[in-house]
């Protein structure tokens, strides 16, 4: 572990301009050599401009000691990078940067984009990106790209991370990784890499799994990876294959009333399942048409398959009918949003709100005891299921250039298409929830029935276009300019395999839109100073258009509704970055504005906060600023940073929000701050070689409070900031052999990552007399303790 500090921090500040979070310690730098970094499209991992490019982590950084998984990596290395563990799983967290998110969950306004060896990771059903399908071990360096960079396409509204992934002229060794810890950690990586000079080839196997900190959460993740390379005197090949088969749950937020009594691991209801299954594969391949011409091209294909099993409460419940006992589809009788009810519905009684459900393979009219022997009475649960098939494919290319002269033009035309074909099933099943005792694992036991007015079968073809052009312009040693561009066009054609007709999910949605960005670089001696203007769009995903009628909110991510129109986000991004390296000093700042305009969030609707409907908000802002530095000694460096974001609403709007413990139809103002978003983080670090072979680490980071969702009134109590202590260890014994120590909140602080609304009384009532709050908290990780040894032959 010697040099991951100093390739990090001396690229951010020399080339990109912006420090890290926690660039950790460098020792020996002057011996180091830099690493190549993605440059300023998808396709440039072979440009030498990366004046646009954020912060960047090199191999050497990318490593168990700092993080077990990609998403708490990030979070740990990176400035104003932040995670909600919104479902307590190392591998599903929200990552949030600069305000925006990048999310496996849907009902989040995902405003970042990914891509893996230049093809786009999100998904195309929902742009939400599945941390647990990108295996860490095997990547090469990860670059963040600040702004609303519209080169970058569709979803780089705050930013976008680019993934480079070793190949066997990056990596030649053969190299075993085996790691363990408390809540059942285990796992273990194979990966061998290697070249005769003009083929290579790199191969990495892994496997993990937990237990879980907190009650029923195991998880396993099993990833596949491997690259074929070919390297000529004026060409570059690359094939790339990724597979995985991963089980996950990550059992959510609790009620803060169920804490004292179960303690901080416990579980609501039970299970939060998910299930990916990804085939990815891709081709990459660059000429050098002349000495000052290049031609690049990507083509992929890439399927996955994603199920989910949520273990929930009931709303549904027994009735009476004319044609016999049976379950009905409860109404609101919350007297506390009385106001809600009325611009929602307007029913004369409870009763007449209630309808009778028509369950699957039977007719309208038939009851539920003429299909089960159990009493209707006892079904206070439900089993919902989702399956998601992602089949997407495209191509894209770049020509880029040089022309020299009294200036100097770095120019990139490209284009390309991508296209996906989506299948999306879900349905209800009435299950038995166990939650009669406290002993109870609140866990449900389906019954093979189902719920004929939830099922949803939607079949979406979507396809992108895209025509991009940029020109970096040296118009001196000290001056730089760039301009550039990107059209997308959309086309979103939604059909419903159930119904037609008018209350079907059948659409067709075009978008078009043209991005533009300008900037100029000053770099003299130790400083740099970069300004630019960015826009960038998304258009709305198919399940944001399938769940956008207030009248008739879904459950994420099971049931979709008919869809009145979203409009596409623009973001406009203006951004000042400061960096001054000189000696062992490292200095970098930065300040950025980014409004939004109609961008879409999703508003809580019902029970649980999962339940409700997507809808654009006339105008929102994110604006902030980032400091970094970091100070060298012989066998010592430390670091500290700051960052503070203040993410606002700029339009009035009213939040649905029925179980906000004031009451729904809460009123937001222009200027109130946006739930999730904490405003403040600190962080210090230092790095001290002890020995030769021993280098030790420790951080501290600070990250403020924020707002509950369901909150955007911003009316009610935060959930409070937390400071954590994390150290790491690595010995190397020899040049074979590596140890490693982690131990993550060292004085095990209890904290809250995020909060949010639902009813709880319903499942804990007749367990606990107290449990009055509609407050949920994703409670943090506790002190964890993880190892590794790594044996390289």
């Amino acid at each position: 572990m010697t040099e991951r500090a100093f390739k990090r921090s001396l690229i951010a500040l020399t080339v990109s301009s912006v420090l890290p979070l926690t660039a950790h310690a460098a020792v020996n730098w002057d011996e180091q050599e830099l690493i190549e970094v993605t440059g300023q499209t998808p396709l440039s991992a072979y440009n030498g401009d990366n004046s646009q490019v954020n912060a960047t982590l090199g191999s050497k950084d990318i490593n168990l000691v700092n993080g077990g998984s990609l998403a708490r990596l990030l979070d740990s290395e990176l400035l104003s990078v932040s995670i909600n563990d919104v479902t307590n799983n190392p591998f599903q967290p929200d990552v949030q940067y600069r305000g925006f998110t990048a999310s496996p969950l849907l009902g989040l306004p995902q405003g970042l984009s990914v891509y893996l060896n230049g093809t786009r990771f999100n998904e195309p059903f929902g742009d939400t990106v599945n941390w647990d399908l990108v295996p860490m071990t095997a990547l090469d360096n990860v670059s963040i790209v600040s702004g609303a960079n519209p080169l970058f396409g569709q979803n780089t509204l705050g930013g976008a991370l680019s993934l480079r992934s070793k190949t066997g002229f990056s990596f030649t060794d053969n190299k075993l990784t085996v790691q363990g810890g408390n809540f059942g950690q285990k796992g273990a990586t194979v990966e061998s890499g290697g070249n005769n000079g003009e083929w290579g080839y790199y191969v990495n196997a892994s496997f993990y799994e937990e237990d879980g900190w907190r009650d029923f959460s195991p998880s396993e993740v099993k990833q596949l990876f491997g690259t074929l390379s070919r390297q000529t005197k004026d060409s570059r090949t690359q094939l790339t294959l990724s597979l995985a088969d991963n089980d996950l749950i990550g059992n959510g937020a609790i009620p803060v009333d169920l804490i004292p009594h179960e303690g901080r691991d416990a579980i609501y209801t039970r299970p939060d399942q998910t299930m990916t299954n990804l085939t990815f594969v891709s081709l990459n391949h660059e000429w050098d048409l002349s000495d000052s011409v290049e031609l690049a091209v990507n083509v992929y294909y890439r399927e996955n398959e994603i199920e989910t099993y949520n273990g929930d409460d009931s709303d549904y419940g027994e009735c009476e009918t004319e044609f016999g006992e049976t379950l009905c589809e409860e109404g609101d009788d919350d007297d506390d949003n009385d106001e809600a009810e009325e611009d929602a519905v307007d029913d004369d009684d409870d009763e007449e709100g209630e309808t009778p459900v028509q369950f699957v393979g039977y007719l309208p009219e038939v009851p539920l005891e003429d299909i089960s022997d159990i009493d209707p009475d006892e079904l206070d649960g439900t089993a919902n299921t989702s399956l998601t098939q992602n089949r997407s494919y495209g191509a894209s290319f770049e020509l880029s250039g040089t022309k020299a002269g009294d200036k100097i033009h770095n120019w990139v035309f490209g284009g390309g298409i991508d296209r996906a074909n989506i299948d999306f099933n879900s349905r209800t099943e009435f299950a038995i929830l166990a939650n009669d005792t406290a002993e109870d694992t609140r866990g449900v036991t389906g019954i093979g029935v189902y719920d004929a007015g939830s099922e949803v079968f939607l079949r979406t073809d979507v396809t992108h276009y895209h025509l991009l052009l940029s020109d970096t312009i040296t118009l001196s040693d000290e001056w730089q300019v760039w301009v550039s561009g990107r059209f997308n066009r959309s086309e979103i054609k939604m059909m419903d395999q159930i119904e037609t007709g008018e209350g079907s999910l059948n659409g067709d949605h075009t978008f078009n839109r043209f991005n533009p960005s300008v900037g100029v670089q000053y770099h003299r001696d130790a400083l740099t100073l970069t300004a630019s203007y960015s826009q960038s769009s998304r258009t709305p995903s198919p399940a944001e258009l399938s769940c956008a009628d207030e009248d008739d909110p879904c459950k994420l991510p099971n049931g979709f509704v008919a869809d009145p129109p979203l409009e596409q986000v623009v973001t406009d991004t203006l951004e000042l970055r400061l960096a001054w390296a000189e000696d062992n000093l490292e200095l970098a700042g930065a300040v950025y504005h980014s409004d939004s305009e109609d961008d879409i969030i999703f508003q809580q609707a019902g029970d649980r906060p999962s339940v409700g409907y997507f809808v654009n908000v006339d105008n929102t802002r994110r604006q902030g600023a980032e400091v970094a530095g970091r100070y060298h000694f012989d066998t010592l460096s430390l670091g500290a940073s700051a960052s503070y974001l203040k993410a606002t609403f700029e339009s009035e709007f009213t939040s649905f929000s029925p179980q906000n413990p004031l009451g729904g139809n809460r009123q937001v103002q222009a200027g109130d701050r946006i739930p999730g978003q904490p405003a403040f983080q600190t962080g210090f670090d230092a790095d001290w070689q002890a020995m030769e072979n021993l280098t030790l680490s420790a951080t501290v980071n600070y990250t403020g409070g924020q707002y509950f969702r369901g909150d955007e009134a911003n009316e009610n109590r935060k959930p409070g900031g937390y400071t954590l202590v994390d150290v790491s260890a690595s010995w190397q014994l020899s040049e074979a052999l590596e140890l490693g120590l982690r131990v993550d909140n060292v004085f095990d602080k209890e904290f809250e990552t995020f909060g949010t609304y639902g009813e709880a009384g319903e499942v804990l009532e007749g367990i606990y007399d107290d449990v009055e709050s509609t407050e949920f908290v994703g409670v943090g990780q506790p002190r964890t303790f993880s190892a590794f040894a790594s044996w390289v032959f």
